[in-house]
């Protein structure tokens, strides 16, 4: 099986293949950010990385199988009131995803995207031809991240609720703790507002020290709306790098080649890989398994 993966980061959609066991033969990878490709290849050397996707002909690749990426987010978003859809300068790269589909016929697709508009929604699935499917992460692990799915993958429905608590990972050394603590600067006192913010507070952050789920990962946690803020002795502290890769169902571990602002920006721009599995292990042609 040959799988193209279009703005790959840091390959979150590699690690759910080969959580299930999915074989592959080849899997490439469009994709321009340093350290996502930076990381992807310390855990993925065989990857083979084309580039640009606006530069990509499929006449230099093989038959593709499975076709999965997600289109940047940026203009789609409802939380950005002045977001232009598919006409923005971010969110029109959708039509690379939908030229190269359509230029290499997949057996199998799997698009995501944030929760939008409805009517990109439907702008979407007429596009692509099927219903986005809309899939919580809460539901596969302790982080509050609503996105839409679209595939042609058959059988695929909602996850059931896995009841996976924040409480249950949540960092407890110390030591480690305090390398994560914030700086008493006056934009940070803003953010945490004494432990009693919540995440619909401008410029203020939640406090998920007692909760079970906490708020969906950004880019960057230093700025607001981030994933929450944790108390530590009379102040607070960042989730740790541990804590954000298990947010994301991604192996600990597997972002320590980068510092820990550009972890934070590539697992803010991830997948969450239990998400992926969920929808790829209906592939079960490939898993030698037709019966289901």
């Amino acid at each position: 099986m040959n799988v193209l993966s279009l703005f790959d980061g840091m390959s979150c959609g590699q690690i759910a293949l080969n959580r299930l066991g999915i074989q592959y033969d080849n899997y490439f990878a469009c994709e321009i950010k340093k350290t996502a490709m930076q990381v992807t290849q310390h855990n993925y050397p065989n990857t083979i990385q084309l580039g640009d996707v606006t530069k990509l002909e499929v006449k230099n690749l093989p038959r593709i199988d499975l076709l999965i990426g997600g289109s940047p987010c940026q203009d789609f978003s409802i939380l950005k009131t002045t977001g232009k859809g598919l006409e923005g300068d971010k969110s029109k790269l959708f039509y690379e995803y939908l030229r190269l589909k359509n230029e290499l016929n997949p057996k199998f697709f799997l698009l995501e995207n944030v929760r939008m508009k409805k009517s990109s929604e439907l702008e979407l699935n007429e596009y692509l031809g099927v219903k986005g499917i809309h899939i919580n992460s809460e539901l596969v692990s302790y982080q509050k991240r609503p996105r839409i799915y679209w595939t042609n993958i058959p059988k695929v429905e909602v996850p059931k609720d896995r009841n996976i608590d924040f409480q249950n990972f949540k960092e407890t050394n110390y030591d480690i703790c305090k390398q994560y603590e914030l700086t008493k600067v006056p934009s940070h006192i803003k953010m945490w507002k004494n432990g009693t913010g919540t995440n619909n507070e401008l410029k203020v952050c939640a406090n998920i020290t007692n909760r079970n789920k906490i708020y969906c990962l950004t880019r960057r946690q230093d700025r607001c709306p981030n994933s929450g803020l944790i108390e530590i002795d009379d102040w607070c502290r960042f989730l740790t790098r541990q804590e954000l890769e298990q947010a994301q169902t991604v192996p600990v571990g597997y972002t320590d080649i980068v510092s820990i602002n550009q972890a934070q920006d590539l697992l803010g721009d991830g997948w969450t890989v239990d998400v992926i599995c969920h929808i790829l292990s209906h592939l079960y042609f490939f898993k030698g398994d037709q019966n289901d």
